[in-house]
């Protein structure tokens, strides 16, 4: 963790004036963040650990976005290290358990608006190459036959829609409520993706069950009843995103002990689990 004298020192650099004020926010996953004199935020980046993260793309993909109006306004970031400096979003919330109508209609839209903007970043999410990277630095498995099933099912089709660009991690961490706006924040893992991805991402991270509340959603997104074809497919990508994030987590707490990491892997092994025992 950044010391007081670094944050100081990194903020000045940047904004050419003194942190007067230093609020720590908590911390993503992989970076630390700082709440500056009540009016900028602060993110420096963890050592990297994953090996598909990269700044430069980070970068691209926020400029590109910026006129869209979905996300925050960025005032200084760092190809090199990822270093970003962005304005505060006062009087924002988060999702509460589950979602309420009215959230799940404004990250619906959200989401619709970034996918239909067609951009691309020419770099692939590559979601079974990194499942499969993921994969090779843990020590405990999912059950073979029913990962081979599992991702075969999602093969089949994955490539069959046109890739953009994507978020690819629609945590609740990463959506900040405003009024009648939602602001999807943090997108280091935006690469070009299936949009369903981003779908899928939202409704497993949230873990939304609900039938009714996965129709609206749905139903939100597409402007009209989802087609069960797609929504067939959307549990089965849920599925593959359930393999992808333990292993993630696996290989996370594996290189640091850090039990937050456990504590993911724990949860993503019981989705797992529920989703094994329904087939």
């Amino acid at each position: 963790m950044p010391s007081v004298s670094e944050i100081r020192n990194v903020y000045h650099a940047i904004a050419g004036e003194k942190a007067a004020k230093i609020d720590p926010l908590k911390a993503g996953f992989s970076n630390h963040s700082y709440l500056i004199n009540n009016h900028r935020v602060l993110r420096i980046k963890k050592p990297l650990k994953d090996r598909f993260y990269d700044a430069a793309i980070e970068s691209a993909v926020i400029a590109s976005i910026a006129p869209l109006r979905i996300s925050e306004s960025v005032l200084y970031f760092n190809e090199k290290d990822g270093t970003k400096l962005s304005a505060f979003l006062p009087r924002t919330t988060k999702i509460v358990g589950l979602p309420t109508d009215k959230q799940l209609v404004l990250v619906a839209k959200a989401l619709r608006k970034l996918h239909r903007a067609k951009l691309a970043t020419g770099r692939s999410f590559d979601l079974f190459e990194r499942l499969n990277y993921y994969k090779s630095k843990c020590g405990d498995f999912v059950d073979t036959v029913y990962e081979r099933k599992t991702i075969a099912s999602v093969r089949r089709f994955y490539d069959e829609d046109p890739f953009v660009l994507c978020h690819n991690d629609v945590v609740n961490g990463n959506l900040l409520f405003r009024a009648n706006k939602v602001f999807i924040i943090d997108f280091e893992y935006a690469a070009d993706n299936n949009p369903l991805f981003d779908l899928a991402s939202f409704l497993s991270e949230n873990d939304i069950e609900d039938e009714r509340l996965r129709r609206l959603f749905l139903k939100t997104y597409f402007g009209r009843r989802c087609e069960e074809r797609i929504y067939r497919r959307l549990t089965r990508i849920i599925a593959v995103q359930d393999i992808l994030w333990y292993y993630w987590a696996q290989m996370h707490y594996v290189s640091g002990k850090e039990l937050i990491y456990k504590r993911i892997a724990h949860h993503k092994w019981k989705a797992i689990m529920k989703s094994a025992s329904s087939r």
